[in-house]
């Protein structure tokens, strides 16, 4: 990570701080402090973004302790806010749109170095880093109208400074820059400009990465690694719970299919089944069995005359009932065949009353 992103960190630190060695020193830093508050990286695709804010806030703290009241004190001569647009007009018309001219990216360095440290952090977070005022004066705790006063204030300082050192007849001109200027649009070329030049601006460090003894290497882990197995890890629990509840779903609805299904099938008529002890004595197989089917017959008889009866009298009750359909069986001994009685067990339908004799 640090051999990707530490060139381009460099070069943005640079913009800030005119020494290289102090400036490769402070992206170092910003690397450590990024070690141990990596738990406050919500997306790894951001970490670029991440570490160059960082950086920033790390070479701004640089400059606030090697000039303690640059952001404290304010101009002597601090510019009204609502006189700052002419002044900006008047400056542009003067120097006759000096940004159409075609400036190297070292040549816009040397102009940014020339500024004193405090114009050189608002000019620096305003045109190429894209804060508001507002945000700068949180930042470096200073005045809206401070911040628009150092502005300006830089602006005609590289005015100046270009051309003074770097305009000539010689000098190529921007045909893109000319374009807005004849459009109207030559309030655009500053942060047009400096960003272009600098997007892609690196520098490679001269020194390794070095993490401090009191680091123990074998527990630095990046949130991006962090954020991988975290993802994993609620991919996994998804996949558990959906078919946990699945499970949960679905299986008492089978149960139930089973309990109705089993609830139809018992509700189909049975038939009508006698059973007779075969062992009575005295009395043969034959003439029991006449006997008996006689006594079925006259019972059926008698039944179906009072299921209909029952029927006509019980026409408006309805009746839900659960019945097992397991025959009942009936055995009969010596002592108790003076007294014998047959069952019948019958359903009408399903939602008439259930009779038995």
């Amino acid at each position: 990570m640090y051999l990707d992103h530490s060139p381009k960190l460099l070069g943005i630190c640079r913009r800030y701080i005119t020494d290289i060695q102090n400036a490769e020193d402070i992206v170092q830093d910003s690397f450590i402090t990024a070690i141990q508050k990596n738990h406050q990286l919500k997306d790894e695709k951001a970490i670029f973004g991440w570490l160059k804010k960082i950086v920033v806030n790390n070479a701004l703290q640089f400059i606030r302790k090697a000039s303690k009241d640059a952001f404290i004190t304010t101009e002597n001569s601090e510019i009204p806010d609502n006189t700052l647009t002419e002044i900006t007009t008047s400056a542009m018309d003067e120097k006759k749109h000096i940004l159409t001219y075609d400036f190297t990216r070292e040549e816009l360095l040397k102009s940014i170095d020339s500024l004193p440290s405090h114009h050189k952090s608002v000019f620096n977070l305003y045109y190429i880093e894209n804060y508001s005022h507002a945000e700068i004066s949180g930042l470096l705790e200073i005045p809206v109208n401070t911040s628009k006063s150092h502005l300006m204030r830089a602006k005609k300082s590289v005015q100046n400074y270009l051309i003074t050192h770097f305009v000539n007849n010689e000098t190529p001109k921007n045909k893109t820059a000319q374009l807005l200027v004849f459009l109207g649009f030559g309030g655009l070329l500053w942060a047009q400009n400096f960003q272009s030049k600098f997007s892609d601006f690196t520098i490679s460090p001269s020194k390794n990465f070095e993490i401090p003894s009191d680091i123990n290497t074998n527990t630095i882990s990046f949130s991006s690694t962090q954020n991988f197995w975290k993802e994993k890890a609620i991919i996994g629990t998804t996949f558990f719970i959906i078919i946990v509840g699945s499970i949960l779903f679905f299986s008492p609805k089978n149960s139930l299919n089973k309990t109705f299904n089993l609830n139809i099938s018992n509700s189909k008529p049975v038939e009508n089944i006698v059973t007779v002890d075969q062992t009575k004595p005295n009395i043969s197989n034959e003439s029991s069995s006449n006997k008996d089917l006689e006594n079925v017959k006259t019972a059926q008889k008698s039944d179906v005359e009072n299921n209909k009866d029952l029927k006509q009298e019980n026409h408006s009750i309805k009746t839900k009932n659960v019945v097992s359909s397991k025959p009942i069986t009936q055995k009969y001994s010596a002592e108790t065949l003076s007294h014998k009685v047959i069952v019948i067990k019958k359903i009408i339908q399903r939602d008439t009353v259930f009779i038995e004799r």
